[in-house]
């Protein structure tokens, strides 16, 4: 039973919470330095990566035009009866194409269709099925299906009374998003919750059609609830909490379309997670609730708050998807991703992150003051560790404690276990969890069974697990090498105590940064993501179910998908107040109103979202950025801006550059001045002149700043790439099965796509098209396989002895030749291998 916090705890973590939500408030003075924790020791706390097989499944896109292709031809309006002719006419399309393809031996059972957003389908796909199609004449192109995870940690908490009221200075009196529905495209929604009562729509189930989107409880293990919708929908569009708690845009409406929740893993559990193709089909139910056809009823904003690690693809089936539902007037925004630094050239930007049309958000950590506490271990009368660490829970007491493990089998099946007389089998201990099973959900089961204290394997950040979790349960976590100690001395019987001291409040050097765990660009094709940051770090918000006493549940929670959240409910501010403007409006206003705030581009892109100057701007800017590619030192690159005048008078527009990091690159823009009537549009073309650039590997920056008299300035970052050169194919390998190479006994051809360099900032870099081909005597017979948005990996593909056509070759020597396409406008690579067919 949760019990409140004591007045002094109440104090010291209120104000250390209230500054996380504040990028560059003003704090107290330091009593001590805390602990610097990068994104390691965010690991874990941001959600444990089950593996999950994706067994064989595919996104096929068809040339034939969505509804959304449609429409944008039509000039971006259409007619109920004409969008639902084209929508019906997509679906007839769809099956003729599939009866054909059935009677060449295409053995297809589509799971999911699309013909809203973009044209196609997603299924399971066996070797020839996927030959057939990849070989089509109306098939643009099979992309694999991904995993998607929320990117987020929950910080359970109690009573409420502990909480900030809302996330500061993101407020504008008379608007708080009323008539503004934003779709939530995540797991399902408690709507049962108080704080979302009356906000939350009849939602859409993806997953198991006729839930309504409601979250849904796990199959196995009582008391794990889907949390992540309930939460981000109370960041959105939270109202009447505790001590004034309320969401951004507390009159919006949450349409809940659940795309991902408790599924199978590979494990043989249960794991919270998403597809490819199930985001999909929440975008086709987010721009058509009802299914009819007609678009009409979409939702004005979408969040997606599931990521796929390290795919900052920018042509794929969901970022095409992204821009379809642009084209139907629904602005998507999503998480940057949670996988911190990377290398110098390409980032760690998650998929769909990469989208051009999607406002990518990172995650700003404002924090000016973090908890710590002296963490005491011994064994008997001998020390193993003894230092101040980041508390991650909110202990009003100290606690002594020996020390009890739970292995990653015990976490996962659920912490709550009993002795045979009834007992807990942790309670009055200090539980010591392994990295591999840290989530909100273990925490939690270890305090409410009894645990005096939960320790954690390896660096674990201030205020990662709550403001209560419950109140005198701290969360700690210890250096591995002590762990290490701790269980070669359980292991051998001896016992081992914890001790851990009260709250003290250390000043954090780094308040108003960009998150340590927050995804950094450039996307794969050299493009600048994330476009802005918004607070992600301890954001307050409404928990799923009841406490054991019947109160309500809040917490806070931490992640870039918690950034995404503030972002949309800013956006749904936005478009009360600016009905008129388009998704791409929408999108512009965002992103040009951030303030720059020192932060470096390809962590905050334009910087801090700001909802006064967005409200108040009167121009913006398309693309919102300029992403000038991989630099060329023997020639420049252009792009074109075009700025629009959405104020009710004529503007007179000045272009100036303000370069942050711009290695040499000299940036110049024709004209420099534009004058705009009310509605009207001008194009500037911007070049980059690349060639005193450095070769140093990374990124050059900057932005163009745009002034009209006394309104906002607009942020238009640029960005300049110079990756890492890396081999994208490599260890090209072929074993044999059998004597002979047949379909029965194939030969294996197995090498590296892609490439991850480094060790501590780890460059990733993915290949946009794969293809292999078969060579004899210099001639080019054809092409064996293609595969799209790989990720860095080893990977396998099976010679039977057949041509690209399917016939029988004739014995001789071949050479199997593997080519890489890196989708950033850089040289395709290649590497080759004898095969021989006797």
């Amino acid at each position: 039973m949760r019990t409140p916090l004591s007045l002094r705890a109440r104090a010291l973590l209120l104000g250390a919470a209230a500054a996380a939500l504040v990028v560059g408030a003003a704090g107290g003075r330091a009593q001590q330095q805390p602990a610097s924790i990068d994104e390691a020791g965010w690991q874990g706390v941001l959600g444990v990566r089950t593996p999950v097989s994706t067994a064989q499944r595919y996104v096929v896109l068809l040339k034939p035009p969505s509804l959304a292709a449609q429409v944008r031809a039509a000039g971006g309006t259409a007619s109920e009866k004409e969008m639902r002719s084209w929508s019906a006419k997509a679906i007839a399309q769809q099956e003729q194409f599939l009866a054909r393809l059935a009677a060449v031996g295409a053995r297809i059972a589509p799971e999911y269709r699309y013909t809203r957003v973009i044209n196609g389908f997603s299924a399971r796909l066996d070797p020839t099925s996927l030959a057939l199609l990849d070989g089509d004449r109306e098939v643009l192109g099979v992309y694999p299906v991904r995993i998607a995870y929320p990117a987020q940690v929950s910080e359970p908490g109690g009573d409420g009374g502990v909480l900030p009221t809302a996330v500061a200075d993101l407020e504008i009196a008379g608007l708080d998003g009323s008539g503004v529905t934003v779709a939530l495209l995540d797991t399902g929604v408690d709507p049962s919750h108080p704080y979302l009562r009356q906000r939350v729509l009849s939602g859409v189930d993806v997953i198991d059609p006729g839930s309504g989107g409601i979250a849904q409880p796990h199959p196995t293990v009582p008391g794990r609830p889907e949390r992540h919708a309930t939460e981000l929908a109370g960041i959105i569009a939270g109202t009447d909490g505790p001590d004034g708690l309320h969401g951004i845009a507390p009159g919006a409406s949450i349409l809940p379309v659940r795309v991902g929740g408790w599924q199978p893993n590979a494990e043989g559990g249960y794991s919270v997670y998403s597809r490819t193709d199930q985001i999909i089909a929440g975008l086709e139910a987010a721009v058509d609730p009802n299914g009819d056809g007609d678009v009409h009823d979409a939702a004005r904003i979408a969040l997606i708050g599931m990521v796929e690690p390290y795919a900052a693809f920018v042509d794929g089936p969901l970022p095409r998807a992204i821009a379809g539902a642009a084209d139907l007037d629904m602005l998507t925004i999503v998480p940057a991703g949670n996988d911190g630094r990377a290398g110098p050239g390409y980032g760690s930007i998650a998929g769909p992150g990469a989208a051009e049309a999607a406002v990518t958000v990172g995650a700003a950590d404002g924090r000016l003051a973090a908890p710590t506490v002296r963490v005491l271990v011994r064994a008997g009368l001998r020390v193993l560790y003894e230092e101040d660490v980041p508390l991650g829970g909110a202990p009003s007491r100290t606690v002594t404690a020996d020390v009890v493990l739970v292995d990653q089998r015990t976490a996962s099946r659920g912490i709550a276990g009993l002795f045979p007389d009834g007992t807990s089998a942790v309670a009055g201990h200090a539980v010591l969890l392994p990295r591999a099973a840290l989530s909100g959900d273990t925490v939690e089961e270890a305090t409410s069974a009894g645990a005096l204290s939960v320790l954690v394997d390896g660096p674990l950040p201030a205020g990662a697990f709550s403001l209560d979790v419950p109140p005198g349960v701290p969360v700690v976590g210890l250096a591995t090498g002590v762990v290490a100690q701790i269980r070669a001395l359980l292991a051998a019987g001896i016992p081992v105590t914890v001790s851990i001291g009260d709250v003290q409040v250390a000043t954090r050097e780094s308040g108003g940064s960009v998150a340590a765990f927050s995804s950094r660009g450039l996307a794969f094709d050299g493009s600048l993501k994330p476009d802005l940051a918004a607070p992600g770090v301890s954001v307050p918000t409404s928990e799923p179910g009841r406490e054991d006493d019947g109160n309500v549940r809040f917490g806070t929670i931490s992640g870039t998908s918690a950034a995404a959240a503030v972002t949309a409910g800013v956006a749904a501010v936005l478009a009360q107040g600016r009905p008129s403007l388009g998704a791409r409006g929408l999108h512009g206003l965002l992103v040009g109103s951030a303030q720059r705030a020192d932060l470096d581009p390809t962590a905050s892109g334009a910087g801090l979202v700001d909802l006064r100057a967005a409200v108040q701007q009167e121009i913006y800017a398309e693309p919102s950025a300029v992403s000038f590619g991989v630099a060329r030192p023997s020639a420049g690159s252009e792009r074109v801006v075009r700025i629009t005048n959405v104020s009710t008078r004529r503007l007179s527009v000045s272009i100036g550059n303000n370069a942050i990091a711009p290695k040499g690159v000299q940036v110049t823009f024709d004209p420099q001045h534009v004058r705009l009537r009310r509605g009207q549009s001008a194009e500037v073309v911007v070049r980059a002149n690349t060639a005193d650039l450095s070769a140093e590997a990374g990124a050059a920056t900057g932005e163009l700043v745009l002034r009209s008299g006394d309104s906002p300035d607009v942020h238009v970052p640029w960005a300049v790439a110079v990756p890492v050169d890396v081999d994208l194919v490599s260890r090209l390998a072929l074993v044999r099965t059998g004597a002979r190479v047949s379909d029965a006994t194939p030969a294996a051809l197995s090498f590296v796509a892609g490439a991850v360099t480094g060790s501590s900032d780890p460059q990733v870099r993915g290949v946009e098209l794969l293809e292999i081909e078969l060579w004899r005597g210099g001639t080019r017979i054809g092409l064996l396989a293609r595969r799209r948005d790989v990720l860095p990996g080893r990977y396998t593909f099976g010679l039977t002895g057949r041509s690209p056509t399917g016939d029988r070759l004739r014995h001789g020597k071949y050479v199997i030749r593997v080519v890489a396409h890196p989708g950033d406008g850089t040289r395709q690579q290649s590497d080759k291998i004898e095969y021989a067919v006797r």
